[in-house]
């Protein structure tokens, strides 16, 4: 089970020893795996064949370690990796020795199927603080993936860069021949030890290894648990670092539901990335266009609060864990979806911005940013400007600040009083070792004539271990703290009877823990069994109760990837407004479900079959009590790889809420096939269809994308919009996109 939330306790300062004693344990951890790089002797040619004689003379790994689904032991299958470097690239090559005739590839696209095909991947940390870092990685079939680390979450593969790869089959190994550009990369100069790890995925054994051991319970890419790579002579950085990035559009679109007739319209505009000195990045954009960003996968959303959806623009994915990670996943002090929008959620047109994003030194990383978009009907423009500051203390921990401002204008003037504006700061202690960690935090929002209610925090502890895991937390929020350049996800209570909006502040106390089982017999199907379990309980501002859910359940994780959990949350929801799960809007005919106190009782399961097969499917069901009724709710996901050629993905949902009279029933569908059909590693064609009831929509999203060359692409997107209800065309256009980087 994921740990998402973080019982209040008044020191965090309690671990402080935990983290001054395990200074010593990543210094050890560390001297156990080094790697000494040297500059190249000859010139190499990134083929994937490893032949040059540089390869010949550059130290090499000795042994890779078991990571998942066990940790501890020599892998099966042994990898053997070697570094060097010229002026412009760190250069890394990988001998994955594996007896499989076939390897798992799930597809040729960028960044998609990486952890489940056959593959190889760098964890890099160039500072060497176990904080943040990059990722670099290769299927065996040549498909790149990268993204940027943040302490010990996933990698963001949000994030792009130009880089080399090539890869090559052999009879009993294939190799994997990386050339990683220094003018991507921040790093301070003179430093001569920087953080390195390497993965592998051999799915033929169904396990992962690593070069430098990483406990189960930890993400394999924690930079904490690096190696050191040592230099020769400390890298030098890149001069007249920059990119510049145009783009030229070309659409024809139409809005059915406003009457308008087709229009054609051109669009251009720039992004650039400059680096400043060897740690910090300035990007720019002007008149950035997201056309190509794929769509939003369409939920059924069976909660009375709103769903957060991820970002996608590419301009906002760099360093972003700056800015977003302050808070909790339900409440987000800063969400870049929201610039760029209304108050009611609609697009304004941003006409640019800046952001200044990274190191400041061996322990500070700062964020700056500012966009300003356009003026739109009676929608006056707006300015967002972000300020975040992280300062490690300690080993891994850190002390957070930021500060936001989002400023309205008429013509050139500033409206007085309508801006909105937030502050905060966490506090955030980790061990070394990342079994210990706990956290205290305050935040607050400014708008004008509101000065009481208006904050929230929490804090909280959380512990890990090979088998054991726990985390106990405590938040208040005030009922008039607003994040309008963030998300919070339950203040605001609508109420459907008297179509109004009410916030209502509320306290949290939530608790979740974890135990895993590991079988003692080696012939085992099983991995291991998870066993778990959270509590989930939510205070009105009195004290009274709001909502308690108890969520008790396990995982059996097989050893042909497949795996099997179930669980049983008995629930209690005080709820203050009334409110329904269908978009029928007569209630006379389908009355609300009015504010009451309910208590129920659900149950469910999911069952995911062997994932390397070339057809794999997910089952899943839920059934009980459903507020004062009942939910059926059932799904499938059926997943088709015609080898490297096409991916074809079909997932249904249906959800049926029973309730007694004079309530309706509910019956919702939700249908989502994607075809993937890839030409080459440069050529991809995606076709995604969705079919949601709940949202009255039946939506079409074809996109055909060609990477001419590094980062560089041409784009043809169509989108088309059907009303489900009362079927008709919405909105329908065609657009064209090219993107060259300079």
């Amino acid at each position: 089970m994921r740990l998402s939330y973080t019982l209040l306790l008044p020191a965090p300062f309690l671990f402080i020893p935990e983290i001054s004693f395990t200074q010593s344990t990543r210094t050890e951890h560390q001297a156990c795996y080094s790697l000494r790089i040297e500059r190249a002797r000859s010139e190499i040619r990134v083929d994937g064949s490893l032949s040059e004689s540089a390869w010949q003379t550059t130290a090499a790994t000795d042994c890779f370690w078991l990571k998942w689904p066990r940790d501890g032991g020599e892998a099966p299958d042994q990898t053997e990796v070697r570094c060097t470097y010229d002026d412009k690239f760190l250069y890394i090559a990988a001998v994955c020795y594996d007896n499989t005739p076939h390897y798992v590839i799930q597809g040729l696209k960028r960044d998609i199927g990486y952890w489940d095909s056959d593959g190889f991947a760098v964890v890099l940390d160039p500072v060497n603080a176990a904080a943040n870092g990059y990722f670099f990685a290769v299927t065996a079939a040549g498909v790149q993936t990268d993204g940027l680390l943040s302490g010990g979450d996933d990698p963001d593969q949000n994030w792009d860069n130009a880089w080399h790869v090539e890869t090559k089959a052999y009879p009993d190994h294939w190799t994997a021949e990386l050339a990683i550009p220094f003018r991507i990369l921040r790093f301070r100069e003179g430093q001569k030890i920087w953080g390195i790890n390497f993965i592998r995925n051999d799915l033929s054994n169904g396990v992962y290894s690593v070069w430098a051991q990483v406990p189960f319970q930890f993400n394999g890419t924690d930079p904490a648990w690096c190696g050191t790579l040592t230099w020769d002579e400390p890298p030098v950085r890149v001069k007249s670092n920059y990119n510049l990035i145009p783009y030229a559009t070309a659409s024809v679109s139409r809005d059915y539901e406003a009457g308008g007739d087709w229009k054609a319209k051109p669009n251009a505009g720039l992004d650039a990335k400059i680096g400043i000195g060897s740690g910090l990045n300035l990007d720019l954009t002007v008149n950035p266009d997201f056309s190509q960003i794929e769509i939003d996968e369409q939920l059924v959303n069976l909660t009375r609060f709103d769903l957060q959806l991820p970002e996608k623009r590419t301009f906002f994915l760099e360093n972003a864990d700056l800015f977003g990670n302050f808070g909790i996943p339900p409440i987000r002090p800063f969400f870049s979806r929201r610039i760029g929008l209304d108050d009611d959620g609609n697009p304004l047109p941003i006409l640019g911005g800046v952001r200044l994003t990274g190191n400041l030194g061996q322990n500070t990383r700062i964020g700056l940013m500012t966009m300003q978009t356009g003026k739109k009907s009676d929608d006056p423009s707006r300015n967002f400007t972000a300020l975040a500051v992280n300062h490690r203390v300690f080993t891994r921990s850190s002390i957070s600040g930021y500060f936001l401002d989002r400023e309205e204008f008429e013509g050139s003037e500033m409206l007085k009083n309508r801006y909105s504006r937030n502050a905060g700061i966490e506090c955030i202690f980790i061990s070394n070792d990342s079994k210990w960690n706990s956290w205290l935090t305050h935040h607050r929002s400014f708008k004008p004539g509101i000065n009481t209610k208006d904050w929230f925090g929490n804090a909280g502890v959380g512990y890990s271990s090979r088998r054991f895991s726990v985390l106990l937390d405590a938040l208040h929020m005030g009922e008039n703290y607003y994040a309008d350049m963030g998300f919070e996800q339950r203040i605001e209570n609508h109420d459907v009877v008297l179509d109004t909006t009410i916030r209502i502040g509320y306290n949290i106390l939530y608790s979740e823990f974890g135990y895993q089982l590991f079988p003692k017999k080696e012939n085992s199907l099983l991995n291991y069994t998870e066993a778990g379990g959270e509590i989930f309980t939510v205070l009105n501002p009195d004290g009274s109760l709001n909502e308690l859910s108890i969520e008790i359940g396990a995982e059996m994780n097989f050893k042909n990837t497949s795996y099997l959990q179930f669980g049983i949350k008995p629930s209690l929801a005080n709820v203050p407004v009334s409110f329904k799960f269908d978009e029928e809007e007569d209630l006379s005919r389908c009355p609300a479900l009015p504010a009451d106190n309910y208590r129920f009782v659900s149950a469910g399961a999911e069952w995911t079959s062997d994932y390397r097969k070339h057809f794999f499917l997910t089952l899943n069901a839920e059934t009980g009590g459903f507020y004062n009724g009942s939910q059926y709710m059932a799904g499938v996901t059926l997943n088709w790889r015609i080898r490297t050629l096409a991916n074809v993905r079909l997932s249904a949902a249906y959800s049926y809420l029973e309730f007694p009279a004079p309530y309706c029933d509910v019956e919702l569908f939700n249908l989502t096939p994607r075809v993937e059909v890839f030409f080459t590693k440069k050529l991809w064609w995606t076709t995604f269809l969705q079919y949601n009831t709940q949202a009255d929509n039946f939506n079409v999203n074809s996109r055909l994308q060609w990477r001419f060359r590094p980062m560089s692409d041409i784009f043809v997107v169509y989108t088309d919009n059907y009303a489900v209800r009362f079927w008709g065309p919405k909105n329908r256009a065609l657009v064209v996109k090219m993107n060259y980087w300079l």
